[in-house]
C-alpha cells in the first residue's frame, strides 16, 4: 500500500524512470544488466590474441534419436552454440548446417547444457521497476568436436560457464553503464565469447590431433 501511495505522490518522477528504462531497453535489449566477467590475465590474454584455429567448423543439430533422448529442441541448441562460435572467433570459419559441407574440418554439436534460470521479475514487473530483482544467475555452453572425415578417431568435448549478479529494473540503467558491468543478457556479452574461445586456444593440441595436422 506504501510502495503505490509513493508512486502516486512521485507520479512524475515514475513517467521519467519508466521512460529512461523503456529507452535502455530498446537501445540495450532488456532493462537488464549483468556484472561481465573480470578481465583476462597476462596470460589469458596472450592466448586470446593468438591466431584461431585453421579449421572450418559446421555446427550441426542432433540427430533424432539425441533429440528424443534428450527431450531439447536441436534446432535451437544449434543456433545458439553456432552464434557462440562465430562471436568466438576461434576458428577459421563455422556455420550452421544441416549436414557438414565438402570443406568441413570439424563438425560441432551442443552438449545440451542449460544454466539460465530464465527468472521472471515479478516483483519489478508490478511496481513498474521501482522494486528491482537481484540474483545471481549462471551462463553455460559446451560442444562435442569430431572430425568430419574420420568420427571413430575420438571427440573433444569442452564447456565454459560463467556465474555473474543480475540486476532487473529502473537501477540496471545507471549500474550498466559502470565499469565492470553490461546491459542486457550475459551471452550477448563480447567477454563471454572470449570465454569460450579461451577454452578452445586450450585444448588446440587436442583438436590438432582430430585433424590429423
Amino acid at each position: 500500500m506504501r510502495l503505490w501511495q509513493g508512486l502516486r505522490r512521485h507520479k512524475v518522477l515514475v513517467l521519467g524512470a519508466v521512460i529512461v528504462c523503456f529507452i535502455a531497453a530498446g537501445m540495450t535489449g532488456a532493462c537488464g544488466a549483468h556484472r561481465r566477467p573480470p578481465s583476462f590475465n597476462a596470460e589469458e590474454r596472450r592466448l586470446l590474441e593468438s591466431e584461431p584455429l585453421p579449421y572450418t567448423v559446421s555446427v550441426v543439430p542432433w540427430d533424432s534419436a539425441t533429440a528424443e533422448r534428450l527431450g531439447k529442441d536441436p534446432g535451437a541448441y544449434a543456433r545458439a552454440l553456432a552464434e557462440l562460435l562465430a562471436a568466438s572467433q576461434a576458428f577459421r570459419a563455422s556455420r550452421l548446417e544441416a549436414a557438414p559441407g565438402p570443406a568441413t574440418d570439424l563438425i560441432a554439436s551442443s552438449t545440451g547444457g542449460h544454466c539460465n534460470r530464465a527468472v521472471i521479475p515479478v516483483l519489478s514487473i508490478l511496481s513498474l521497476g521501482v522494486v528491482p530483482t537481484v540474483l545471481e544467475d549462471e551462463e553455460c555452453d559446451g560442444m562435442v568436436l569430431t572430425p568430419a572425415k574420420s568420427p571413430a578417431v575420438g571427440s573433444v568435448e569442452l564447456e565454459s560457464r560463467y556465474k555473474a549478479r543480475i540486476v532487473m529494473g529502473w537501477a540496471a540503467v545507471p549500474l550498466g553503464a559502470l565499469p565492470g558491468w553490461s546491459y542486457g543478457p550475459m551471452r550477448k556479452d563480447r567477454r563471454y565469447a572470449e570465454l569460450f574461445r579461451l577454452e578452445i586456444i586450450r585444448r588446440r593440441r587436442e583438436i590438432e590431433r582430430l585433424v590429423g595436422r
